[in-house]
């Protein structure tokens, strides 16, 4: 007996097909629900179960306020490498923007306070940034450093040089190692601001410490990025051990 597929598959399926075979780009705002429960000949119910699907798929975006768009696929890569976010990415072949929002000293929070070894509402430099991938915001970024780094550091030209950067052509500061934490978090209000979202929505969290060799605290990077738009990436492998453990090279995630 032939099974009856739902309408609102059905649907689905049929603008799943326009989106991957490139008819609906990404980007591009899908015609008003109205609209398309008219074009279907179906219930607005029916309609919204179908954009449901797509939603869970990851094929569309709702925009509060703004409608309903063509998702862009989630950027994907692998985590195992001390390397730039930005830096990654590009070696994919993204096309990467850095984009200065401002530094300046300010009190140390908690997190902070921790990470770099001083007191909680200690003056601390931070730097924020946003980077943008093929024009689209993809991660909000605060670096903070001790206020001895930051007045140093406040010196160049953090607008067009990179941190890692300004921090070894002008200080001979390297970084050789780092330790990470990504967590599952709603965006907050300064980041959504940013990254033009709403707050309270899905996202990654990663707190990254970066060391010199010898283990000195160096940068606190707090990264935000909305949940839709990263996916983390692992190498892993198996020894030839009888049991065949799974290794994997690194255990923390990172978006720098």
């Amino acid at each position: 007996m032939k099974t009856r597929v739902p309408r609102y598959h059905q649907i689905a399926q049929t603008l799943r097909e326009r989106i991957l075979g490139g008819r609906l780009a990404p980007g591009t705002r899908l015609d008003n629900q109205r609209q398309l429960a008219r074009e279907f000949s179906v219930t607005l119910m029916t309609l919204r179960q179908a954009l449901d699907v797509l939603d869970r798929d990851g094929l569309i975006a709702r925009r509060h306020g703004l409608g309903t768009f063509i998702a862009s696929p989630s950027v994907d890569y692998d985590i195992l490498q001390l390397q730039t976010f930005a830096g990654d990415l590009s070696a994919q072949g993204e096309d990467v923007v850095t984009r200065f929002l401002r530094s300046s000293f300010a009190p140390a929070d908690r997190r902070a306070a921790r990470e770099l070894g001083c007191r909680m509402g200690q003056r601390v430099f931070v730097l924020e940034r946003l980077r943008l991938v093929g024009g689209r915001p993809m991660s909000f970024q605060a670096s903070y450093v001790t206020a001895a780094l930051g007045e140093e550091l406040s010196k160049a030209d953090l607008e067009v040089t990179p941190l890692r950067q300004a921090l070894s052509f002008k200080l001979g500061i390297e970084i050789a190692t780092a330790r990470e934490t990504v967590s599952a978090v709603p965006l907050e209000g300064r980041a959504a601001r940013a990254l033009g979202c709403r707050p309270g929505i899905p996202s990654f969290r990663s707190d990254r410490m970066s060391l010199a060799a010898d283990g000195t605290p160096i940068v606190y990077d707090r990264v935000f990025i909305p949940g839709d738009r990263f996916r983390i990436t692992r190498q892993l492998r198996y020894d030839h051990a009888p049991h065949g453990h799974l290794h994997e090279a690194a255990h923390m995630a990172r978006s720098d």
